[in-house]
């Protein structure tokens, strides 16, 4: 009888390793979030994807791919009319509608978190294995660590600059200003970059007045455009609102138009040469231009 059972649990062993190994990777993808979007790409399965939101910027392919609604608010019928074999999304995601795509009966993979830079490759390699695309994600994931320890080991033979990233603002004033704390994968950028985030806040991001920036009086203000980039002299002119602060006084604040440093993908690598570049210019020759 014992082993009658042995030589069942092997069978099941066998059976179910034979599954995983034989299991084809899925042929209709569809991405609820643009740094998932970004990663699909880099990993050579962009052919696969059937439907992105309406916030994926990158690649330009996604502009000819169907749209499934928002990030916290996806169009469900949208979805099953795609007949995707995967869905792709992240934790958060999960809590908020997760349930409803179980409930529809999609096929789904959750991205665990994407708070800090390990956890970005971390995502990279789960997603490789999810795809059947260990050997690029591996190499990818190889790639970055490599490239980013580089510039960290660079910049920080540097003097810290201190540095304030304005994500967000009313229009046309200096008036409820969104930016980055150091509860996040940019802070660490920042640090990479030779900068020190002046927000000691833990959160991810916090809410400050004109007169509270005046108070921090950081060396660099990076604003993130979120528009086109024609803006670019206007929201300059916004800044020269607070010509007391150092930044401004300096000619230190920088118009990013780019969404970049926003999603945690492969694109950090980019994100962290741009930082050194404008904290640290001279460096520029030393880790690599910017690709």
């Amino acid at each position: 009888m014992r082993k009658t059972t042995i030589i069942i649990l092997i069978s099941i062993v066998y059976i179910t390793s034979l599954q995983t190994s034989t299991a084809e990777a899925p042929k209709r993808i569809i991405s609820l979030s643009p740094n998932i979007t970004q990663i699909i790409y880099a990993l050579g399965a962009w052919e696969n994807v059937v439907g992105v939101t309406i916030y994926s910027d990158f690649p330009p392919e996604v502009e000819e791919t169907p749209k499934i609604g928002g990030w916290v608010n996806p169009n469900l019928e949208a979805i099953v009319t795609l007949e995707p074999d995967l869905v792709l999304l992240m934790k958060d995601q999960n809590t908020i509608f997760g349930q409803k795509l179980d409930t529809l009966g999609l096929n789904k993979y959750v991205i665990d978190s994407n708070e800090s830079v390990n956890d970005i490759l971390a995502s990279i390699s789960s997603l490789g294995e999810v795809l059947d695309k260990d050997t690029q994600a591996n190499n990818l994931v190889k790639e970055l660590r490599n490239e980013l320890d580089k510039i960290s080991k660079t910049a920080g033979k540097t003097e810290k600059k201190s540095v304030l990233i304005v994500v967000g603002r009313n229009p046309g004033t200096l008036e409820d200003v969104y930016v980055i704390g150091r509860n996040n994968y940019i802070n660490e950028l920042i640090d990479m970059a030779g900068g020190e985030n002046v927000i000691e806040n833990k959160r991810l991001s916090i809410k400050l007045t004109k007169e509270a920036i005046l108070t921090l009086n950081p060396d660099v203000i990076i604003e993130i455009n979120h528009d086109k980039s024609e803006r670019e002299a206007q929201i300059l002119n916004t800044w020269s609102q607070l010509k007391l602060a150092k930044a401004v006084r300096d000619n230190q604040v920088y118009i990013l138009s780019s969404t970049v440093l926003l999603h945690p993908s492969q694109r950090i690598l980019e994100g962290a040469k741009i930082l050194t570049k404008i904290l640290h210019p001279e460096l520029e020759d030393t880790y690599g231009k910017n690709n």
